[in-house]
């Protein structure tokens, strides 16, 4: 690796750290901000408030990142064509698609540590956050964990275990209640489901053992009142935020053993795999732009960076929404804006000029 590539390279990932960081803060002190005016009433402390900020940040740095590396490749190679660097390079022998190759790499490698900042770190951080949000507006912690062996506490008197939930149809399966008094459980209520009624979750089909009269009985269906553990997942919460791909992936599979095919899910696991591809398609068209392409100032390859990342995001999108509605099956629809985009990528990097 000659000093040229190695110049370029110390260049595009200090402008990529800078960014991503710098986005990522800014757009996590915008999101506190945005949920201030719900949260002034509970009388959030400061301390709760930047706990907060620091769960949700790694959040926005995991989305930034692939936008981070398009304006950082605008920036650094935009200037050395703006200055005529890339002219000089190949008037001295060099292959111009020859010194982008350790670039498509170094995206390969940065799309692994945004696939590992959502597995490990913001996943988790962000069902920290949902719990810090539950405990901030209810004064107690909120006891629940993910949608996979669920454990919450409601009414002071009542613990529940439930194997799954799917918030979108409201329905807890394989539900345990746990009735309790000072004294211990006296009541133990076990069903299949438990399905919110629009007044109370009501579990049905199960068994109810009363362990002070020492009487087992089945039953059709039992009101257990609301749960407001679990209201924090109807406040424009994605489950999906809160798993990573691992948990994900076992989740979709207790769904289809249990007979249960849920599309949003699927759709949302694959978009954990596809996403972070997003770091090599927005390398190949920034190198691809810049190399054939008089570049100008900094601000200007930076917007031209904010507007190829929001057509991108924005088609995304869509293609994210038509598999949730079905319109495309799960698989597709992460990845076909992904695959269209670094064709076109390809496409341009195979016509580069030398």
């Amino acid at each position: 690796m000659n000093i040229v590539v190695r110049h370029y390279i110390r260049g595009m990932l200090l402008h990529v750290l800078a960014i991503s960081v710098g986005f990522a803060m800014v757009m996590g002190t915008f999101e506190v901000i945005d949920k201030l005016d719900k949260l002034v009433k509970f009388s959030p402390s400061f301390s709760d408030l930047a706990m907060f900020w620091a769960y949700i940040t790694p959040k926005y740095f995991k989305y930034l990142l692939p936008m981070s590396i398009l304006m950082a490749t605008l920036m650094v190679f935009g200037q050395a064509s703006r200055y005529n660097e890339l002219i000089a390079y190949k008037a001295a022998g060099g292959r111009i698609k020859r010194l982008f190759i350790p670039f498509i790499v170094i995206a390969i490698l940065l799309s692994a540590v945004d696939f590992a900042v959502d597995e490990y770190v913001s996943s988790r951080f962000n069902l920290e956050a949902n719990n810090l949000l539950y405990k901030i507006k209810n004064n107690r912690n909120r006891l629940i964990y993910k949608t996979m062996d669920i454990w919450f506490m409601e009414k002071k008197n009542m613990i529940v275990n439930a194997n799954f939930y799917l918030p979108e149809q409201k329905t807890l399966y394989f539900v345990t209640a746990f009735i309790t008094k000072e004294s211990g459980i006296t009541e133990i209520i076990k069903g299949k489901l438990c399905v919110w009624d629009g007044k109370s979750w009501v579990i049905h089909d199960g068994t109810r053992y009363d362990l002070k009269k020492l009487v087992v009985e089945p039953f059709t269906a039992i009101p257990l009142g609301e749960f407001s553990a679990i209201n924090i997942y109807e406040e424009n919460e994605f489950i999906a935020d809160e798993m990573p791909f691992s948990d994900l992936y076992s989740y979709n599979n207790r769904l289809k053993a249990a007979g249960y095919n849920n599309q949003k899910s699927l759709v949302d696991m694959y978009a954990k795999l596809a996403y972070p591809f997003t770091c090599v398609v927005m390398m190949l068209l920034g190198v691809a732009i810049a190399s054939r392409f008089k570049m100008g100032s900094g601000l200007i390859n930076a917007g031209i960076a904010i507007l190829i990342s929001l057509l991108y995001w924005i088609a995304y999108a869509m293609a994210i929404s038509f598999g949730y509605s079905g319109m495309f099956p799960a698989l597709m629809a992460p990845w076909v804006i992904p695959v269209l985009f670094a064709a076109a990528g390809i496409f341009m990097y195979a016509k580069m000029p030398e």
